[in-house]
């Protein structure tokens, strides 16, 4: 009779261990499947035009991977690059003008919104000074893309046409993430798949869905919904501004 009740306990644990086990491996969208990639495409008859804002602070030693990359996209519409220098110490601002008169490619625009305001954190208010900078060209969508992504030739395109052939406001697409070290092989896969459980890839695009989400450092947003939802002034104080 002693033995009757601790395992009883422990068979409990096990069951509900189980049962959890299960329902995330069954019930919560495969989350543990990355196979997911942009919605189906289909190229419009006539490309929108687009403004790729770019927040950049202390970036210059990523800059000369990643700016020549948006600078060299394959659009065939309209397209041109603002780049909004958050107070930088390294000569960012600089590179990135020398960068755009060395490579070429799409129209580059180097602007700097001064200290943020109170109540804003320094991210969100340059993605704020780069949105009305790229607003005076009345683009169709915004592409809102970190200073530390190197994009390939089509990126662009690619975004596009997925967001045309489904309709959507906002795409997004999430960076391959370094993991070179140790500590980093340890902790972006968790990190991944822990994102994934709370917002399942495979419901995200679904019709009707009510989970939404979006990896911070490439989201392509129609520009109409972006100021409709008060976009980024909606989450001005937000640290965290992808989960935001």
């Amino acid at each position: 009779m002693g033995q009757t009740a601790p395992v009883s306990a422990f068979l409990w644990i096990t069951v509900v261990s189980l049962a959890a086990w299960c329902w995330l491996l069954l019930c919560q969208g495969f989350f543990w499947r990355t196979d997911v990639r942009l919605p189906r495409r289909r190229e419009p008859e006539a490309w929108p035009s687009v403004c790729v804002v770019v927040p950049a602070r202390d970036e210059a030693a990523v800059l000369p991977a990643s700016l020549p990359s948006l600078l060299a996209q394959d659009y065939p519409g309209r397209a041109e690059v603002f780049l909004v220098d958050d107070g930088s110490t390294d000569g960012t601002g600089e590179l990135a003008r020398a960068l755009a008169e060395r490579h070429g490619g799409l129209p580059l625009t180097v602007g700097s919104p001064g200290e943020p305001p109170a109540g804003w954190t320094g991210k969100l208010w340059a993605v704020r000074h780069g949105i009305a900078l790229a607003r005076a060209r009345e683009p169709e969508y915004l592409l809102l893309t970190d200073a530390d992504i190197a994009h390939a030739p089509d990126s662009l395109r690619e975004l596009v046409a997925a967001a045309h052939g489904g309709g959507f406001d906002v795409v997004s697409q999430m960076a391959r993430l370094r993991v070179e070290s140790r500590w980093e092989r340890l902790v972006v896969p968790a990190f991944v798949y822990f994102f994934a459980q709370l917002y399942p890839f495979r419901w995200i695009g679904r019709e009707g869905s009510r989970t939404a989400a979006a990896a911070g450092g490439c989201v392509l947003l129609r520009a109409g919904m972006a100021e409709k939802a008060r976009i980024p002034d909606a989450i001005r104080h937000a640290v965290i501004d992808d989960v935001a």
